[in-house]
């Protein structure tokens, strides 16, 4: 994790971007260290899955519902 950090360090010191398909490699990669290590601390009884998630909605979550909208006020 640290060689690719470093490894992004550089390309932005001489390219000014963040390139970002090494951007979701580096989230992808945090995300399931952090499941494992829930995991192996017993926080959580799913065993993390074997595959590179790299953003969007987290697997096995359940979206928030919209907001209801708010009563019509009535004109005067």
């Amino acid at each position: 994790m640290g060689l690719l950090v470093l490894i992004a360090a550089v390309v932005l010191l001489f390219t000014a971007r963040y390139p970002k398909p090494l951007y979701a490699l580096v989230v992808g990669i945090d995300r399931w260290s952090l499941r494992v290590a829930a995991y192996a601390a017993l926080m959580t009884d799913a065993y993390p899955p074997f595959r590179l998630d790299q953003g969007g909605t987290d697997p096995g979550s359940v979206p928030a519902r919209p907001a209801p909208a708010a009563p019509p006020v009535p004109a005067r």
